[in-house]
C-alpha cells in the first residue's frame, strides 16, 4: 500500500512539470504570435544556380563578370550557387506613420572554396508620413541615384561596363510632390580602420517624374571632396598629399512600358567615381601619387525586356565605361586586372517559367575590354536555376 502511495505521488509530481512545461510553451507561442500580429511581418529569398562557361577570363570578378584580364588566354567552368538570398520585412502604421525594416543577405561575402560567408546586402529603417508625403531612409541600400539595373542573369549587372551601381549605408529623405519625387541623400562606405581619415560622404539629389504607367524619367547627382592620402609602405605609412580630390557624378534615367517591352536606360558623366559605384581603381590617376589627377568618365546602359510568351521572357541589352584617356596616359604599361581605358558589355538572354517559384533561363554576354596597347573579349555563356519564395 506504501508503495502504490509513493507511486501515484510520483506520477502527480509529473503531470505537474507537464502541466508547467505546457503552460510555459503556451506563453513563448502566445508572445511570438503577438508580434507576427502586431507587425506586419514577411521572409522571403531565392535560390539561384548559375552554370557558367568563360572563353576567356574574366580576372574581376570570378562569379560575375567585370572586365577581361589583358592577354588571357584561358577558358574555363564555374558552378556558382552565390547569388542565393534571405530576406526578412517588417512594416506596421501607426496613424500618419508607417515603419518599414528591412534586412537582406546573400552569399558574396569573402570565401574560401565553397565555404560561402553571407553578408549583409541591405539592412535599414524606412519612416514615411502619409499625410506629408515625407519618407526618411536609413542604413544600408542601393545607391539613391542612378537607381534603373539592366535585365541580365549575371550579378554583375553590367559592372563597370556603364551601370553605376553598389549599396552603400546611408540616410535619404524623400519628398513626393504629386508625380514628382525629390530626394536628398548622404552616403558612404563604413569604416573599415579607425586610422582611416575620409571624413566627407557623398551629398547627393534627384529628382524624379513618374508617368504613365511605370513610367519614370530622372535626373540625379552628386558630389564628394577630400585630401588624397595613400599608405607609402614600411617605414613611410600614411602620406598626406594635401591635394583635393573633388569627385562629382551626374545621372540620366528612363523607363518605359511600350506595350509588351519594358526599356531601362541610364547615362552617367562624372569625375573620380570610384569604389563607391563599383568602378574600383578607376577613380584617381595616381601613377604619381603626390600629384594625383582625377580621372573623367561617361558610360550607360540600355536594357530591353519583351514578353515573348506567357512564361518566356527574352532581354537585350548594351553598356560603356569609356574613361578620359587623357586622364591616365601617364598610367600606360602599369594597368592593374581591374583598369582600363574602355568596357564594354553586350548581353542577350531568357527565362522561362517552369512553376510558380521556378524558373531557368540562359544567358550569352560578350565582354570587349580596351587598354593602352590591346583589346581582350570574352563570352560567357550561362544556364541558370532560379527559385523564388
Amino acid at each position: 500500500m506504501d508503495r502504490l502511495e509513493i507511486e501515484i505521488k510520483e506520477l502527480k509530481k509529473k503531470q505537474t512539470t507537464t502541466e508547467n512545461v505546457l503552460s510555459k510553451t503556451e506563453s513563448i507561442l502566445s508572445k511570438a504570435e503577438s508580434v507576427w500580429t502586431k507587425y506586419n511581418m514577411r521572409l522571403y529569398g531565392r535560390i539561384k544556380f548559375d552554370l557558367n562557361y568563360d572563353t576567356s577570363e574574366f580576372k574581376k570578378y570570378n562569379d560575375f563578370i567585370g572586365v577581361v584580364k589583358e592577354d588571357a588566354s584561358n577558358d574555363s567552368v564555374n558552378f556558382n550557387p552565390r547569388d542565393t538570398r534571405f530576406g526578412f520585412e517588417t512594416s506596421h502604421t501607426d496613424g500618419d506613420w508607417i515603419a518599414n525594416g528591412r534586412f537582406e543577405i546573400d552569399f558574396y561575402g569573402t570565401n574560401a572554396g565553397n565555404n560561402l560567408i553571407p553578408r549583409m546586402r541591405v539592412g535599414y529603417i524606412d519612416l514615411a508620413n502619409n499625410s506629408s508625403g515625407t519618407s526618411l531612409r536609413a542604413g544600408q541600400d542601393w545607391i539613391p541615384v542612378a537607381q534603373q539595373n539592366p535585365a541580365t542573369i549575371d550579378f554583375g549587372v553590367l559592372s563597370a561596363a556603364g551601370n553605376v551601381w553598389w549599396r552603400l549605408p546611408q540616410v535619404t529623405l524623400r519628398q513626393k510632390l504629386g508625380d514628382v519625387e525629390l530626394l536628398l541623400s548622404a552616403m558612404k562606405h563604413r569604416r573599415e580602420d579607425t586610422e582611416e581619415e575620409e571624413r566627407m560622404p557623398w551629398a547627393l539629389g534627384r529628382v524624379a517624374y513618374n508617368f504613365g504607367d511605370g513610367n519614370l524619367a530622372a535626373l540625379g547627382g552628386g558630389y564628394r571632396t577630400g585630401e588624397y592620402i595613400y599608405d607609402g609602405g614600411t617605414g613611410v605609412g600614411t602620406v598626406h598629399t594635401g591635394k583635393d580630390i573633388d569627385r562629382w557624378l551626374a545621372a540620366l534615367e528612363l523607363k518605359l512600358n511600350l506595350g509588351p517591352v519594358l526599356l531601362k536606360a541610364e547615362g552617367f558623366w562624372g569625375e573620380a567615381l570610384g569604389k563607391d559605384f563599383l568602378r574600383y581603381d578607376m577613380d584617381v590617376n595616381d601613377s604619381d601619387p603626390n600629384n594625383p589627377k582625377e580621372i573623367e568618365a561617361i558610360g550607360g546602359f540600355i536594357s530591353l525586356t519583351a514578353n515573348a510568351a506567357d512564361d518566356i521572357t527574352v532581354s537585350a541589352g548594351y553598356g560603356i565605361d569609356d574613361p578620359r584617356n587623357d586622364d591616365m596616359k601617364t598610367m600606360r604599361g602599369d594597368l592593374n586586372d581591374r583598369q582600363f581605358t574602355r568596357n564594354s558589355i553586350a548581353f542577350l538572354n531568357t527565362w522561362y517559367k517552369v512553376t510558380k517559384g521556378v524558373k531557368v533561363g540562359a544567358e550569352i554576354m560578350y565582354v570587349e575590354t580596351e587598354r593602352f596597347s590591346s583589346t581582350d573579349a570574352g563570352m560567357r555563356y550561362t544556364l541558370s536555376t532560379f527559385y523564388n519564395f
